[in-house]
């Protein structure tokens, strides 16, 4: 991992010291992003998480917002520190890919449940995965397109990801390159601001 990634992820900068940084993080995390993404089929993409992801997101919209003050830090720590895993632990964004603007209303709604249905495991058990956020999924609730999920790391070195859903259904071996990615992963118990979650 990149040492100047790990190094400015663990606390979050006001936007203005952000700003001065904010060109070399947005070519940093893309390359450190780029192998926890795993493409399960044309529809479903799946990003492993961990502090460096969730501190960029944090970042950029402190930043978009464009505004400084440690209520705005809060709120938004407050928002994302729970995606970051603790050690023992993978977090993933689950993406259902929507390719035109129809596909909202016609592909969407396929997928309800999705959330319920991704399994990780290293071929010898496996374990399902859970919504960060379990109250997005309440009576009600419109379908989503994102889904942030987490479950115990399996043990072994080579990780499975299953999808038992009828929209999307299957076991693949993940790529020895995300695994390693992510065993090598920022912990929250590595940064100080998911504390004040």
């Amino acid at each position: 991992m990149s040492s100047f990634l790990r190094d400015l992820a663990k606390s979050i900068l006001p936007p203005s010291k952000y700003a001065g940084v904010r060109d070399r993080v947005v070519e940093a995390v893309s390359r450190y992003k780029r192998p926890r993404y795993f493409d399960f089929d044309d529809r479903i993409t799946i990003l492993f998480e961990d502090a460096v992801t969730v501190w960029f997101q944090i970042e950029e919209a402190l930043f978009l917002e464009g505004e400084e003050g440690e209520r705005l830090v809060e709120e938004a720590v407050r928002s994302y520190a729970p995606i970051v895993p603790s050690k023992g632990e993978v977090s993933m964004t689950v993406m259902v890919n929507l390719y035109k603007d129809g596909e909202l209303k016609s592909v969407l709604p396929k997928y309800v449940g999705i959330e319920k249905a991704v399994y990780i495991g290293d071929g010898e058990g496996e374990v399902q995965a859970k919504p960060v956020f379990p109250d997005d999924y309440g009576p009600g609730a419109s379908a989503r397109s994102i889904h942030y999920l987490k479950a115990p790391a399996p043990r072994g070195g080579r990780w499975l990801i299953s999808l038992r859903h009828p929209a999307a259904d299957g076991r693949v071996q993940l790529p020895g390159e995300l695994v390693e990615a992510v065993k090598n992963s920022l912990f929250a118990e590595e940064v100080e601001w998911t504390a004040k979650k």
